[in-house]
């Protein structure tokens, strides 16, 4: 399911966003000076840390593999002004082009919504009402919202500078759905039953997990003094990862400190996201478990330096 564009075009006329607070280049840079970070082991240990902070905390889905994209992005950005708006699109897109994804031609259906304003208090209580299912609640038990799994009340209710909400779909190791007649040589099974052929084993799952749809949220009362270029890069990392909103990553070089006041401050994607990402994105989503495939992750982010694969 896409995000139908009645839920953009309802969210636009409800918001009565601000701009963010600097444009590209607005900002005045941090100057340059040996970061205060330190990141100590072996770089094996290191990505296993790194990896360990940036997945949802508390993720109990051993059994399940870790959601990704496995369609083309299709990016609407509401609330900004057009230009600062078109920035965060194209950026997001050319994030998500060098792990592999493409970028929906014009006019195609949102699955990626970013949301930009200064009420989000009183904007998403009204979308939820009119559009609940847009935020995963269809009934369909193949249908999850991430590591995170909070509720649809406690997203809204959140109080971050960006919240998002992902929904995700279980579907075959093959790419067929798991609802609807997915019979295949089986003669025994009534007509109209689900049914899905498993060859799992111990090195590999009958099933794998996709983002579906991302609706991130940004509440400019947070983002004063930030540089859109590193709202950008944040957005696209939590929009194409299942990523922890509270990741412990004081220690590494990350976009995800943005709005950590103990870390150091990052203004763009770091080697370790885009390693991170690009281990996500050539792992198999097919791994016998989540955990075996964030252990694959870190030994390819591990790689990553090197130009290992």
């Amino acid at each position: 399911m896409r995000i139908p564009a009645s839920v953009v075009m309802f969210a636009l006329v409800l918001s009565s966003a601000r701009s963010l607070a600097l444009a590209q280049g607005g900002a005045t840079e941090p100057e340059l000076r040996n970061p205060t970070v330190t990141v100590t082991g072996s770089r094996e240990d290191q990505a296993a840390a790194f990896v360990q902070q940036v997945q949802p905390q508390g993720w109990a889905g051993s059994a399940r593999g870790v959601p990704r994209w496995n369609s083309e992005l299709c990016i609407s950005v509401i609330g900004p002004p057009v230009a600062q708006g078109q920035f965060i699109a194209d950026r997001i897109s050319a994030r998500a082009m060098t792990i592999g994804l493409e970028a929906g031609a014009p006019g195609c259906d949102t699955n990626l919504l970013v949301i930009v304003t200064d009420q989000p208090e009183t904007l998403l209580p009204q979308i939820a009402q009119q559009h609940r299912a847009v935020f995963g609640f269809t009934g369909d038990a193949n249908i999850d919202t991430g590591g995170s799994g909070v509720s649809l009340a406690d997203f809204i209710a959140e109080d971050r500078p960006v919240r998002w909400r992902q929904v995700v779909e279980t579907i075959g190791a093959d790419g067929m759905p798991l609802d609807g007649d997915a019979r295949r040589g089986i003669t025994m099974a009534p007509e109209n039953v689900p049914t899905v052929r498993t060859d799992s084993t111990r090195l590999r799952s009958a099933v794998r997990r996709e983002l579906s749809r991302v609706i991130a949220v940004v509440d400019t009362r947070h983002t004063a003094g930030l540089s859109l270029t590193a709202v950008a890069d944040y957005l696209a990392f939590v929009s194409l990862a299942d990523v922890s909103p509270e990741p412990d990553l004081a220690g590494f070089p990350s976009i995800l400190n943005l709005f950590n006041p103990a870390a150091e401050r990052q203004t763009e994607m770091s080697d370790w996201d885009i390693a991170f990402l690009d281990g996500l994105y050539k792992s198999n989503s097919d791994a016998a478990s989540g955990r075996a495939q964030y252990r694959e992750i870190a030994k390819r982010i591990a790689r990553y330096e090197t130009g290992g694969d």
